[in-house]
């Protein structure tokens, strides 16, 4: 059944003590309330960095409307998209460790050939992958898009309701990408054009980038960031699965109907690189604290600044705001215009934003359990990030 719009929803502005790099984190000025019913999504989180410091955090709204649970900083959402950040950088730390060169031929790693049907001869090459230009589509079977199913809840086949997806990397990439596989369409899976002629936003890509790190670093791809992204972050509740995590500190997708908000309720992808990870704004700003500082946080490196600079360039000329995995925009208000570098996120009961401005250094993350209004995100967005500029 629906569940009512909460009326009055409650805002915690405050986030806790437990983050070793912030000496005194303030609640946001921002009236997140008033900004949760703009959007128009049942809960949202925000989290702002002023050179190597958490400054600020907040929250609003109902992480859990059933159950009365409001929304905390330390509140982990799905953060869709923004996933590709985390894998990205995976690939990147096997990039610095000599196992692989950006513009490898894919097929010298996979035990499978994958090739563009129109194209076979023309190689997929890493760099292809992260910057969305390898010919590969995002099948719509397997890859749905959040936003047309007006109040239907349509989720694609490939959902699975209440548990992590039961296919493995190994089984999804191979039968998508080959032919006679289980998921195999040449027409629909595929573009027409060779690799690095045209570029088209694919979560197949990054998927594929994941089952990649699994094979060239022999572990697990959830393992692999667990071992060596999120330890060493201090990302402790950071997770690409929902078995083992407290259901208490998740929240609960949601859509909007015009009888108040209808959960989705918890699900996985077989392709959880590309969208998967759930996460808190306290715990993501560590990672994203740590590109602003050239790969490192509080003492402990995941990349070196020559890569995290690689990163943060633009790769492609189809693509001028196009680095790796990572993009470059340009955020307005007023008077004022910035250029910053992040990744958007949006999936069914879930939105997120993750971006920083190199010249002022400053970042800002938001998080919802609901598919925001993309414009009122940005301007909230650039809000935020005018408030980061006020703290000395």
């Amino acid at each position: 059944m629906p569940s009512q719009a909460n009326e009055q929803p409650t805002a915690v502005l405050t986030a806790p003590a437990t983050d070793r790099a912030a000496t005194s984190i303030q609640p946001c000025k921002t009236d997140l309330i008033r900004q949760l019913r703009k959007l128009h999504v049942p809960g949202l989180a925000a989290a702002i960095i002023k050179d190597d410091q958490l400054i600020g955090a907040g929250a609003a709204g109902m992480a859990d409307i059933e159950q009365a649970r409001p929304v905390t900083p330390d509140t982990c959402f799905l953060v869709a998209s923004v996933s590709k950040t985390i894998t990205a950088t995976a690939l990147m730390q096997l990039y610095e460790q000599g196992e692989l060169k950006l513009d490898d031929d894919i097929n010298k790693y996979l035990p499978y050939a994958a090739r563009i049907p129109a194209e076979p001869i023309s190689p997929i090459t890493f760099r292809q992958l992260l910057t969305h230009t390898a010919s590969l589509k995002d099948n719509g079977i397997y890859f749905d898009c959040p936003g047309y199913s007006r109040y239907g809840l349509r989720f694609g086949s490939f959902i699975t309701r209440g548990a992590d997806s039961p296919i493995s990397l190994a089984d999804f990439t191979k039968g998508y990408l080959t032919p006679g596989g289980a998921y195999y369409d040449k027409r629909k899976n595929f573009k027409s054009r060779p690799p690095g002629t045209s570029d088209d936003y694919s979560n197949m890509g990054i998927t594929l980038v994941g089952y990649l790190v699994e094979v060239i670093s022999r572990t697990p791809f959830d393992q692999y960031c667990n071992e060596h992204i999120f330890k060493p972050l201090g990302m402790h509740t950071t997770s690409w699965r929902l078995a083992g995590m407290d259901p208490s500190t998740l929240a609960i997708p949601y859509d909007k109907s015009l009888r108040g908000y209808v959960p989705y309720g918890h699900y996985g992808e077989p392709s959880y690189p590309d969208g998967m990870l759930r996460t808190s704004v306290i715990e993501l700003a560590r990672f994203l604290m740590a590109y602003m500082e050239g790969g490192q946080y509080n003492l402990r490196r995941i990349l070196k600044p020559t890569t995290v600079a690689e990163m943060l360039m633009s790769q492609t000329p189809l693509d001028l705001a196009q680095g790796l995995v990572w993009y470059r925009d340009q955020i307005s208000r007023r008077w004022k215009r910035r250029t910053v570098w992040g990744h958007d996120g949006s999936d069914f009961g879930a939105g997120a934003k993750m971006w920083f401005d190199p010249a002022r250094r400053t970042g800002v993350i938001l998080m919802t359990n609901g598919v925001w209004k993309f414009k009122r995100a940005r301007k909230l967005l650039a809000r935020l990030f005018d408030e980061a500029d006020e703290y000395s």
